[in-house]
């Protein structure tokens, strides 16, 4: 039981900590980062997509899914009522939050790190944010929401 508690605990921060970021990012960064003219809008992004890659975030970001994962296989030995509510919290999480970074944020940023910013002209620069900033934007909505879902699931069996 004291290994379950432990990875929980542990996948319960590292959930809180990823919900806050992708939150602070959704109602702060993007708003602020919107009032910049393409050019620096696309750089700004550049370099926050090549800071955030780092040995912190990384532990977070797929630190997350693993504690996860891991609680919810001690669960199943432990207790059926929690193992399904795991199941369904890694499910919500894994899906709704390191899927939709892996196969939509990222794809974006990949795209955004190939273009040669300086080079853009007026045009091409508004078209490069287009493609980018509202889809980009989107996903990261997806996954606040569904890390926020995670983490208040979380929080319930806690308190409950």
């Amino acid at each position: 039981m004291i290994l379950g508690n432990v990875c929980f605990f542990v996948a319960l921060m590292l959930v809180a900590l990823m919900a806050g970021l992708f939150f602070s990012f959704s109602v702060a960064v993007t708003q602020g980062l919107k009032q910049l003219d393409d050019k620096s809008y696309l750089l700004a992004m550049q370099k926050i997509n090549k800071a955030i890659l780092n040995p912190v975030f990384l532990l977070c970001f797929i630190g997350a899914p693993l504690f996860l994962i891991a609680t919810t296989i001690i669960r199943f030995f432990e207790d059926q009522f929690l193992f399904m509510w795991m199941l369904v919290i890694a499910l919500v999480y894994t899906g709704g939050v390191f899927m939709v970074t892996m196969l939509c944020n990222v794809p974006l940023n990949n795209y955004l790190e190939r273009q040669d910013i300086d080079q853009l002209d007026p045009e091409a620069a508004k078209a490069v944010r287009s493609r980018f900033e509202t889809p980009w934007n989107r996903y990261n909505h997806i996954r606040t929401l569904f890390s926020i879902l995670a983490c208040g699931m979380m929080i319930c069996i806690v308190v409950f």
